[in-house]
């Protein structure tokens, strides 16, 4: 894959482009440094000028870089007119764009919002209209690699009119608004964005919740492809094709809903899918409404609509097994069980107590060896799992070779080919492997599990893999989580940058650890037993994104452009299940020929220095995280020892702490 392109580098990227266009037009750009939101007051503009409306060349930037805080928002009033023949850059990095008035542009508009950062927003508001000769873009524009954390939202009778509507982020049509495309609706490759971008069909989506979206003559087809893609939804409802009136009239296709949501009958609560978490596991409840003309509609998506909205309110019958946040998220705490229950007030429905209880099991953290490759044969183009069984074996190609304990990939053809759903079913997935990295390629990969398009040159979908050298313009270490066609259109990945003070420090002879773990937020990334990189924004779940997951390659990447990974691999294991920070400390300091022990009465043995304390215990131990705490008792808040001193010495697993002077208790626990 290509490593995605920073904030920072956008801008850059963009300032360029104002250099090379800002000779030939005089261009208006938003600073808010009057009261920060009319749109007709001069000092919010940076020359002090507020845009023309007489049809010149020129473009607006609604962008004050990367905001501290929630800037105020945009506001285009009734009265406020725009005409340009160019276009509108923005609203980006969490701005909102209010329009009531109207503007025509003669190329289109662009607002954008990065993934992890604050979205961008632009209602259209009473009788507000944007008007382009070209395109529309919704968080894909062409200059800037996707951008989707956008939503777009018509209200009231409002209307959008363009050539080509291209929507990476959320369009939402309310009341009696109007979207016109007259060319083409998702221009360019469906899954992969408009232009190559990040935006993907994980990213967007339409939503008619009232109005209604009118294309070219021959798109209902289309539009119903969209359905089935998860793109086109009813109320914030996904795959419904009944609740759609299309109809072509030899010029246009027209898209509505068939009739109103009609009064709400009850409230209910749904899970993302799973009713069994395990401890430290998050996952997103969602109350729906049943209407007297739809079914389970997301309640959230309701309230967007309405200008009062409404309270949803969550509740757990057992919050020390699993707590609930207002939004829905499920944190899952300790062992037991516990329902979940939801309440729905609103000014236009009603008041309701929810039909039903969600049970959720919480079970406690495990993980299990799945796969462990030794690569001990002397020679030959096979090599075994030892936990998994000859299922499983790996088949070595080209110029792969065993010897020496270790299987050699020549950076040029060699790779390792592991069968089919190695890691299918799985909802949480820990990579283990000692390698030493030769010669760095830029998107070399150690593994790659998942799948590839039928593009000419494939691109993958829908994967996990690890890159030790992402490339020379910002070089870093990933641990990649890619959902969609192709997966670096929507990526969750853990980055380790390999630059420090000028400096690019390869990864050499490393112990590296990846950890892909969802339901619990995060995709996380060790080092030679250390935390490097974790991602804590991840959503992707684990188990569907990845299905079958029919192509499992060491050495090659699923991007048939990328090269081949020049390295040597000691051993390789897949675990079933995350480990922890204890584990992967202890696997560490064993080294690649050990596994953990499998005793559970051990005990702790101390030695006291005069500024340190010295803990022992036998490497025979299955229990290898290191908990702390200052009291014992009711009162006790054990939390997890940094073992990043963590060492084997004599069959005993050591780790010095600096006294503190204060009491404190210690435990071990698997």
């Amino acid at each position: 894959m290509k490593f995605k392109k920073s904030c920072l580098a956008t801008v850059v990227a963009l300032t360029l482009f104002l250099v090379e266009t800002a000779s030939a037009t005089t261009n208006y750009f938003w600073t808010g440094a009057g009261d920060g939101s009319t749109w007709s007051q001069p000092a919010n503009w940076s020359t002090g000028i507020v845009p023309v409306n007489d049809g010149t060349t020129f473009q607006i930037y609604l962008g004050t870089g990367f905001p501290t805080a929630t800037p105020s928002p945009i506001n285009l009033s009734a009265s406020d007119h725009v005409v340009l023949l160019d276009q509108v850059f923005g609203p980006e990095w969490g701005e909102t764009f209010n329009i009531s008035g109207s503007v025509t542009a003669g190329y289109g508009f662009a607002p954008v919002g990065a993934i992890g950062g604050p979205k961008s927003t632009v209602n259209l508001l009473g009788t507000g209209s944007y008007t382009s000769s070209d395109s529309i873009f919704i968080g894909d524009p062409w200059w800037f690699a996707g951008g989707p954390n956008v939503d777009f939202n018509l209200y009231d009778s409002s209307t959008i009119k363009a050539r080509y509507l291209i929507p990476g982020g959320h369009l939402n049509l309310y009341d009696n608004s109007t979207a016109t495309a007259t060319t083409n609706l998702l221009a360019g490759t469906p899954n992969a964005g408009a232009f190559g971008g990040i935006s993907s069909d994980a990213t967007r989506w339409i939503n008619l919740a009232g109005g209604k979206l009118i294309l070219p003559n021959g798109f209902t087809n289309y539009v119903l492809s969209l359905v089935g893609r998860g793109v086109f939804l009813c109320y914030g409802k996904k795959y419904d094709t009944n609740e759609f009136a299309m109809t072509d009239d030899g010029t246009n296709s027209i898209i509505s809903v068939v009739s109103s949501l009609g009064s709400l009958s009850s409230v209910s609560v749904q899970s993302s899918g799973v009713t069994n978490m395990m401890v430290g596991t998050f996952q997103d409840a969602v109350a729906v409404g049943n209407f007297a003309n739809l079914s389970a509609v997301p309640l959230s998506m309701i309230d967007a609509a309405q200008s009062g909205g409404g309270t949803i309110g969550y509740k757990s019958s057992n919050p020390s097994v699993a707590s609930i946040s207002g939004t829905g998220v499920i944190n899952a705490l300790a062992s037991g069980t516990t329902l979940i229950s939801v309440t729905y007030s609103n000014s236009t429905f009603g008041n309701f107590t929810g039909n039903n209880t969600l049970l959720i099991t919480v079970t406690p953290f495990t993980n299990s060896l799945a796969h462990r490759y030794s690569f001990s044969e002397a020679s030959g183009s096979t090599s075994a799992d030892s936990v998994g069984g000859p299922t499983w074996d790996a088949s070595l190609f080209d110029g792969a070779t065993l010897g020496g304990g270790q299987v050699a990939l020549d950076g040029s053809s060699g790779y390792i080919q592991l069968p089919a759903g190695i890691v299918s079913g799985m909802d949480a997935v820990t990579v283990e492997a000692w390698v030493n990295f030769g010669t760095p390629a830029p998107y070399a990969t150690l593994f790659a599990f998942g799948n590839q398009d039928s593009q000419p040159s494939p691109l993958g979908e829908n994967y996990l893999m690890f890159q030790p050298f992402t490339g020379a313009a910002a070089p870093a270490a990933a641990a990649l989580f890619g959902l969609g066609d192709p997966g670096s259109g929507n990526e969750q990945d853990a980055i380790l940058p390999l630059v420090n003070g000028g400096i690019t420090n390869l990864l050499g002879n490393v112990h590296v650890v990846a950890v892909y773990h969802p339901y619990a937020g995060y995709v996380a990334l060790y080092t030679n037993g250390v935390l490097a990189a974790i991602n804590t924004g991840v959503t992707h779940p684990l188990a569907s994104t990845l299905g079958s997951d029919p192509l499992n390659y060491l050495g090659v990447s699923l991007y048939a452009s990328d090269p081949f990974l020049n390295a040597t691999i000691n051993e390789f294991r897949i675990y079933n299940g995350p480990l922890s920070a204890g584990q992967i400390a202890a696997d560490h300091a064993l080294g690649p020929d050990q596994l953990i022990g499998s005793g559970t009465t051990v005990s702790l043995s101390v030695k006291h220095t005069s500024n340190s304390i010295i803990i022992t215990w036998p490497t025979s131990s299955a229990l290898v995280d290191l908990m702390g705490s200052p009291v014992l008792g009711p009162s006790a808040n054990w939390t997890a020892v940094n073992l990043s001193s963590l060492t084997v010495v004599g069959g005993n697993y050591q780790v010095t702490i600096p006294a503190n002077g204060s009491a404190n208790y210690f435990r071990l626990q698997k």
